[in-house]
């Protein structure tokens, strides 16, 4: 105990790690919108306009989680959720406007945590993204 009785010692506990959410949306306003989205629940982002400029970024052992469009020029959604699951497994949330037939099986057995259809509910995507921070 300190002078007065007040315990002086510092707190030592390392700092707690900011959940960092990868956004990979090749619609710039979307990718803004999904940005202030993860902030306004305290969330950090990165954002990338394809697949191709996630992986070449060499920031996927950074993240989280990764929050991605189906349809993107290059390497769709899925394809990306499947080289994440091969290579780093972390949770993969795919969002869509495209109504495919069986999109829901193809999405599991690409490892997909969850599937989201544009336009979703908000609140969806931030209960998911708790959900995975825990």
């Amino acid at each position: 105990m300190g002078r007065g009785g007040m315990d002086c010692a510092a707190d030592t506990s390392p700092p707690a790690k900011k959940t960092v959410i990868g956004i990979v949306e090749d619609d710039e306003d979307v990718r803004v919108a999904l940005e202030a989205l993860v902030a306004s629940i305290g969330f950090t982002s990165e954002m990338f306009e394809t697949a191709g400029a996630l992986l070449a970024s060499g920031r996927l052992n950074e993240l989280d989680c990764v929050v991605t469009d189906l349809q993107m020029p290059g390497m769709n959604g899925l394809s990306l959720a499947r080289h994440i699951q091969r290579t780093r497994p972390l949770p993969v949330i795919l969002i869509t406007a495209f109504p495919a037939i069986g999109l829901d099986k193809q999405a599991a057995a690409a490892g997909v945590r969850c599937l989201l259809r544009k336009p979703f509910d908000p609140l969806a995507l931030i209960d998911e993204l708790e959900s995975i921070a825990g």
